[in-house]
């Protein structure tokens, strides 16, 4: 019985798993300026480089979607990411009533504890300024990490996400609009 539980809670978690983003600018900071970018990440020692190149990729694409130019060189802001993965367990306690006789007078409550373990993810991407490092943007997203099978659908999910952080990030025909 646990053996046929077990997918069906697995498939109701990961059902319910969200993406919690939140975000932050400097309101003073004026936007429409930005006209290219630059995407840094400094890798760790064993971090996954196909994660990596999957979460630059993505930030490019949402970002050249947005109507920003991609250099080597001269950015007018620059983009570092982060992320971090941990492993959590989710207790709940379900109570039930068991009663006694033909109408269920009187009984006990039974109490019903699971558990529930899964990877939580978190990415941070910062928009910076190339000359004083300030952050002019900050989104912070915080998932229950799903596990794809394929490159396309890992590539799919990533990207995903990172439209989700972007999302804030003003487009630049958007930024040059609030300038006017």
């Amino acid at each position: 019985m646990k053996y046929l539980l077990l997918p069906f809670l697995l498939l109701f978690f990961s059902a319910c798993s969200t993406l919690e983003v939140q975000s932050d600018y400097d309101d003073s900071y004026d936007f429409s300026k930005i006209k290219t970018y630059r995407v840094v990440h400094y890798v760790k020692k064993g971090e996954n480089t196909l994660v990596n190149d999957r979460i630059t990729n993505a930030i490019k694409e949402v970002l050249n979607a947005k109507g920003y130019k991609d250099v080597e060189k001269n950015e007018d802001i620059i983009f570092v990411y982060h992320y971090a993965a941990k492993e959590k367990v989710d207790v709940r306690t379900d109570y039930q009533m068991i009663g006694f006789g033909r109408y269920a007078y009187g009984g006990t409550m039974v109490a019903t504890t699971s558990a529930y373990e899964y990877t939580e993810g978190t990415i941070i991407i910062d928009a910076l300024d190339p000359q004083s490092e300030k952050i002019l943007f900050r989104a912070v997203g915080t998932l229950e990490v799903e596990y794809k099978k394929t490159p396309q659908e890992k590539r799919a999910y990533v990207l995903k996400i990172i439209q989700k952080l972007l999302k804030d990030f003003p487009a630049r025909d958007e930024a040059l609009k609030k300038a006017s």
